[in-house]
């Protein structure tokens, strides 16, 4: 499903789009809050074939209404009237500073707020649709069914465990992803020629993310890069989970960067 993200403002209107799959939020452009500010945002839903559309709820550090949020829902009301697509609102908390903080004062700085609403937006609703898929396949499964429970999960070949590489990376830095409550930016070393970008949903379980930086840690290398809040993440970190907490699965520090597991 393609959105459209809209960061609305008294004077500037941000609006973002999303690829055809609804993954990942693009800036697109600056609007005036004007009077034909509802045709504008109309005709860009066409040009764009866009399927629903996501406005920032502007809220305070405490999750309270800020002062203009009355005119966001009051733009909603009326953007609802001509627009006959899925509205929704998604909290945002100071994005243009985030967009502000990380690369400094733009001409899309509204759009690239948007974007980071849209994209927030996005991924909380992947993460809802995964839940969903989950539950469902866990109500149907023939184990269930029977009352049934496996400790293990359907056996695979050698053959197609050979295909996975999993090496070793020394974590040179780590820092929050903007616009994002969960995701971490590492640097990896792999010995490689440059370190590598890693993107990890781990932040919860490390709020003081600097313990991270200098552990060696094992991560599946041979993943397809694909694209996070508008990042490239080039491998996934391994790790494990009992109830609450999360342990990543650290070698001793004799073990080189690069070393392959097997």
């Amino acid at each position: 499903m393609k959105y459209i993200g809209i960061d609305y403002g008294e004077k500037r209107v941000g609006i973002a789009v999303s690829d055809a799959d609804g993954t990942v939020a693009f800036p697109k452009m600056i609007l005036e809050s004007d009077a034909k500010l509802l045709e504008k945002i109309s005709d860009i839903i066409t040009q764009e074939n866009c399927e629903a559309i996501v406005i920032g709820e502007s809220k305070n550090y405490k999750g309270e209404d800020n002062t203009i949020n009355p005119k966001i829902i009051a733009f909603k009301r009326d953007l609802s009237v001509i627009v006959k697509l899925p509205i929704y609102l998604e909290p945002e908390f100071m994005s243009s500073m985030q967009v502000e903080k990380n690369f400094g004062k733009t001409d899309m700085l509204d759009a690239s707020a948007a974007a980071i609403i849209l994209q927030t937006f996005m991924d909380k609703e992947a993460h809802r649709q995964e839940k969903k898929k989950n539950a469902e396949n866990s109500e149907n499964s023939p184990l269930k069914s029977r009352g049934e429970t496996s400790e293990f999960s359907e056996k695979i070949g050698y053959d197609d465990f050979k295909k996975v590489e999993m090496k070793v990376g020394k974590i040179l830095s780590a820092e929050k992803v903007p616009g994002s409550e969960k995701l971490l930016k590492l640097s990896v070393d792999f010995a490689e020629s440059t370190p590598r970008q890693i993107i990890s949903g781990i932040s919860v379980y490390f709020p003081n993310f600097e313990v991270l930086v200098g552990k060696k840690v094992v991560f599946v290398t041979n993943l397809a890069p694909r694209p996070l809040m508008g990042l490239m993440s080039d491998g996934m970190i391994l790790a494990v989970k009992s109830e609450e907490n999360l342990a990543l699965m650290e070698v001793p520090d004799f073990i080189k960067e690069g070393s392959i597991l097997g």
